[in-house]
C-alpha cells in the first residue's frame, strides 16, 4: 500500500471516529449545559450526516448510558493505541474508562426483565459488577431484589461502593472483593449474571460448577456474550478488544455448550429486543 493509499484510509477512518466523537458530545449534554450556537449546529450537521435522530427523545438515563459507552470506547481505544504491546487482561484504572463501561450495563437488567422470563428476580448474583452500576440497575428493576456483586479489580470496586452508597442502596447490595473461583456459597441466588467477555474460557469452565452450587434449585445463569454483525470489520475489531481485555469469544452455541457441560438444563438463547451486539443464553439449575 502505497503513502497516498495509506492516507486515503486514515482520513475514512477519521471521519468515521469524529462521527462517533460527536454523538458522544450531543448524547453527554445536559439541559444546562451552556456551548456556542455554531459549535452545537456543526454537531447537529454531522449527526444528521450519518443519519442519527432523536438524540433529545432519549430519556437522560438514557442518554446517559449510551454517552458511557462512547466514552468507554475511546478510552479503550486509546489505550490500544499507547500500550500496543501490554499483556491481556483488564487493567483499566481510568474512572472515565470504568464508569462509563458501567452506566452502558445499567440496560440488561431491563432486557433480562423485557424477555418475559425474569419478571421477578429475588436474589442476583453479578459477576464481575466492575463499578456497580448494574448492580444498581438490577435493584431498581427488581424492586425486591437483594444484589451481590463481585469482582477483584479494586479500582473499580472503590468506584462501585460510591456509586451503592450514592443511590441509597447499601442495604440492597453487597459488594465483595471476590475471585469467582473462589465463591463458595450453596443455593443462594436465583439468578447468576455472567459477561463471558471478561473472563478466559478456562476461566468460565471452572467457575460453572461453583456458580450454580451457588444457585438456588430452579435459579438461572445468564451467559452474555458479544453478537457482533456479520460485517468483518466490526467483528474482528469486537474479537481484538474482548482478546486484548483478557475474555472469551463466545458465539450462542459455545456459551450454551459451556452450560450444559456444567450441568445446567433448558438452556436457550433469550430472543434480542434491540439492535445492540450483546446475546444472552441462560440455563436452569435443576
Amino acid at each position: 500500500m502505497s503513502m497516498q493509499e495509506m492516507t486515503a484510509v486514515i482520513t475514512r477512518f477519521q471521519a468515521a471516529t469524529d462521527a462517533l466523537a460527536a454523538l458522544g458530545a450531543r448524547l453527554g449534554m445536559g439541559e444546562g449545559d451552556t456551548v456556542a450556537p455554531e459549535i452545537l449546529a456543526a454537531l447537529d450537521e454531522v449527526l444528521a450526516a450519518s443519519g442519527v435522530d432523536g438524540v433529545d427523545g432519549l430519556e437522560p438515563r438514557q442518554r446517559a448510558m449510551m454517552a458511557g459507552l462512547i466514552r468507554t470506547a475511546f478510552a479503550q481505544s486509546a489505550d490500544l493505541l499507547g500500550r500496543p504491546t501490554r499483556d491481556a487482561g483488564w487493567s483499566y484504572t481510568d474512572p472515565a474508562l470504568l464508569e462509563g463501561q458501567g452506566r452502558a450495563s445499567m440496560m440488561m437488567p431491563t432486557l433480562l426483565r423485557g424477555s418475559g422470563e425474569f419478571t421477578d428476580v429475588s436474589s442476583l448474583l453479578d459477576i464481575g459488577t466492575g463499578v456497580g452500576l448494574l448492580a444498581v440497575s438490577a435493584a431498581r428493576v427488581w424492586p425486591e431484589c437483594a444484589v451481590t456483586g463481585i469482582d477483584v479489580w479494586e479500582p473499580a470496586l472503590e468506584l462501585a461502593r460510591r456509586n451503592v452508597t450514592a443511590a441509597g442502596l447499601d442495604h440492597r447490595i453487597e459488594i465483595r472483593h471476590q475471585d469467582v473461583l473462589d465463591l463458595d456459597e450453596a443455593g443462594r441466588y436465583d439468578c447468576v449474571w455472567l459477561p463471558s467477555f471478561f473472563f478466559g474460557r478456562e476461566v468460565l469452565a471452572a467457575a460453572l460448577p461453583k456458580i450454580i452450587a451457588a444457585t438456588l434449585p430452579g435459579g438461572h445463569v445468564v451467559m452474555a456474550h458479544y453478537e457482533p454483525p456479520p460485517d468483518p470489520l466490526p467483528r474482528t475489531t469486537m474479537r481484538l478488544r474482548t482478546i486484548r481485555d483478557g475474555g472469551t469469544v463466545l458465539d450462542a452455541d459455545g456459551a450454551a455448550e459451556l452450560l450444559r457441560d456444567a450441568g445446567c438444563q433448558d438452556v436457550h438463547s433469550l430472543p434480542r429486543t434491540r439492535p445492540m451486539p450483546i446475546g444472552f443464553v441462560t440455563g436452569q439449575k435443576a
